[in-house]
């Protein structure tokens, strides 16, 4: 025969209780169906359940009461759940839930505030297999209604059913003997104080139909229904058999899952224990590994870095010294001089002759073209460079020939002028505007000289104007000439200048400083990384100090390891054998407690009597009476049976087989 653990709760602290409690026990699912759910007790510990890896689906109404609890966050956590509107196919009635398919509590509890405080509610505690599958089956449709609906209803949330976890082995509970006590009593109570339910209810139908629902007949009727039951628990020597080998299976059955679970959390422990110092020790070596990188990176900076840098700057040191004590003139460097000197004398010459005759030129070719002219010579044929031009001016009276010399020192002293201005841009832009203008002057007056003597030799038929000019060759001609030559001047004369310069003590020395102060800063700056150097060494040597700590710290933990393990073993199998010596204790109670007829069963049993009467009770009054009425006389009907139970418990009169919880 299937023992059955079945129980009807009316008073709301306990539905409460009883649900809480089932929740926490949850190890791999739970499955949930309410109309209303506003109670954020149960909602956390749902929460909790999640967070432990449960499995969970939740029905609930639609409604604007269900909007004060955050679903969305069961979704979040993993759970699935669905709200049903109330159109459609109906609303939603169902209240129950079923826990790792082994329990279902399910009746007229809403899991809401005001059901805990305020409702008369009642529910019933089932591990009968063929409810607890009827319910789940209920959950299954109703949620494929849902998802077949789902145009019309929202789906907050489907997630796909992930595996049951693998728990981690746990303690034995520490009211190993309640829980076995419990089994017993329900054990018993199924046995000697089981009834047949349906005649029960009927039988509250038809009393309650022949006094037309009046409560005041009830303690007559309940004192009937308890002198039954009373009845029915007296043990014949059947029963006492069949309870004796129950007991006797049931003791056998805790001692040996005492021993297995015992069994388990033992090797559960040394495989913890082999973990832990695997783990330890890859710790370890790791640690050491690292120290042993760390330090070849110290020595690295101690006996390479740091050596390396100190000796540049050794070196540098020596320099300066070097630098300091002693000032020693360049060699000359005639092979870089005489080519140079020749150049600037060639390239001197040149513009000396150029600029000369170009100032004959300008000043007097053409009155010399009039001079033959009025004597009836020929006229010279007229050229940008005349080759008597310093001949020539020589044999002019008064100061020409000293204007034309010194004339050419104007585009000289252009060539040169970055010698005498100061400013990175003031001489170059003296020295390429000077040369533009000057050139430009000279081009344009020798190249009219040339046109207006070509013109008086006839040579020409127009008359000069001064646009010819940039038609002619001439000007070009004698503007590159001009100007090519002083640009040439200009750099030999500056290569001519930094010959002697290296060779100026002045100069000299002041390059020795510069180079003083240079070496003086990159002394500095590897100074600086030395420094850094150091630094980054004791951070490393500092890091080794902690690193050698942490590995002492392992090699404790490691020892430590063998007495914690046979201390936790000791203790767990003292603990097996007085988890085994209580249930035979506790078996040998009960099996004498059967052989004297003082069998102990719970009131609870006589509860379930009282409430599956009462259900017949109401059965009655719902069908003869409007609802008003039907709900008021139930009401009246349920006071006066708590009051009945309440008499017989306060005033001690109930047998003393029954146990009051």
């Amino acid at each position: 025969m299937e023992l059955i653990d079945q129980q009807v709760i009316n008073d709301n602290k306990e539905i409460y209780a009883k649900i809480q409690s089932e929740l926490l026990k949850a190890e791999f699912e739970i499955l949930i169906a309410t109309a209303w759910f506003t109670d954020e007790e149960l909602f956390n510990i749902l929460l909790t359940k999640l967070a432990e890896g449960i499995y969970m689906e939740v029905i609930v109404a639609d409604n604007q009461e269900n909007e004060k609890l955050d679903f969305e966050l069961l979704r979040s956590k993993g759970a699935a759940v669905y709200k049903i509107k109330s159109n459609g196919y109906g609303g939603m009635n169902q209240k129950f839930c079923v826990i790792d398919k082994r329990i279902a509590l399910h009746g007229s509890y809403n899991w809401s505030v005001n059901a805990k405080k305020n409702n008369q509610e009642s529910i019933i505690s089932t591990d009968h297999k063929e409810t607890v599958a009827a319910l789940i089956d209920t959950f299954n449709e109703t949620k494929n209604r849902i998802l077949a609906q789902k145009e019309n209803h929202e789906i907050v949330h489907t997630a796909p059913r992930p595996e049951r976890p693998k728990a981690i082995p746990v303690e034995i509970p520490l009211k190993i003997e309640d829980e076995f006590r419990h089994i017993l009593d329900s054990m018993i109570a199924a046995e000697v104080g089981s009834f047949d339910r349906e005649m029960l209810r009927d039988h509250g139908f038809e009393r309650c139909k022949a006094t037309n629902g009046d409560h005041q007949v009830l303690d007559m009727a309940l004192d009937t229904l308890y002198s039954v039951f009373l009845n029915d628990i007296d043990v014949i020597e059947d029963k006492k058999k069949r309870l004796m080998t129950k007991i006797e299976e049931h003791r056998i059955k805790n001692l040996d899952n005492i021993a297995k679970n015992g069994e388990i959390q033992i090797n559960f422990l040394e495989r913890e224990t082999e973990l832990s110092q695997a783990d330890l020790e890859t710790r370890k070596t790791n640690l050491e590994a690292e120290i042993d990188v760390t330090s070849k990176n110290i020595d690295e900076l101690k006996n390479t870095k740091i050596p390396f840098i100190a000796d540049k700057n050794s070196e540098l040191d020596r320099q300066i010294k070097s630098a300091e004590r002693e000032f020693i003139r360049p060699k000359f460097k005639w092979f870089d001089f005489i080519p140079t000197a020749i150049f600037n004398a060639a390239l001197l010459v040149y513009l000396f002759f150029f600029y000369s005759s170009a100032a004959y030129i300008l000043l007097f070719s053409v009155a010399d073209a009039k001079a033959a002219e009025a004597q009836g010579m020929p006229i010279a044929s007229a050229q940008i460079f005349n080759p008597e031009a310093v001949t020539k001016a020589l044999h002019k009276s008064g100061t020409a020939p000293y204007f034309i010399f010194l004339f050419v020192f104007i585009p000289l002293a252009f060539a040169v002028m970055d010698r005498f201005v100061t400013g990175r841009w003031v001489g170059p832009f003296s020295f390429i505007f000077g040369i533009f203008v000057l050139d430009s002057a000279v081009a344009f007056k020798v190249t009219q000289a040339v046109y207006d003597v070509n013109y008086s030799r006839g040579n020409v038929n127009e008359p000069w104007h001064a646009s010819m000019a940039f038609t002619d060759t001439n000007f070009y001609l004698v503007f590159v000439f001009g100007a090519a030559g002083l640009f040439l001047f200009k750099y030999a004369f500056k290569k001519l200048m930094h010959i002697f310069e290296d060779r100026d003590p002045d100069i000299a020395t002041q390059r020795n400083q510069l180079l003083i102060k240079q070496l003086r800063g990159e002394i500095n700056e590897n100074a600086d990384k030395i420094m850094g150097l150091k630094e980054e060494a004791a951070t490393l040597e500092k890091a080794i100090i902690q690193l050698k700590a942490d590995i002492k710290l392992i090699a404790q933990d490691l020892a430590t390891l063998p007495l914690a393990l046979n201390q936790n073993l000791q203790k767990k199998r003292s603990m097996i054998l007085a988890d085994s010596k209580m249930i035979d204790e506790v078996a040998a109670i009960y099996s004498q407690h059967i052989q004297s007829d003082n069998l102990p069963i719970s009131i609870n049993a006589l509860k379930d009597r009282i409430n599956v009467f009462l259900e017949g009770w109401d059965d009655f009054l719902h069908q003869q009476y409007a609802v008003v009425l039907a709900t008021l006389k139930a009401s009246q009907a349920a006071e006066t049976a708590n009051a009945w139970q309440n008499e017989k418990i306060n005033t001690n009169k109930v047998d003393k087989r029954v146990k009051v919880i």
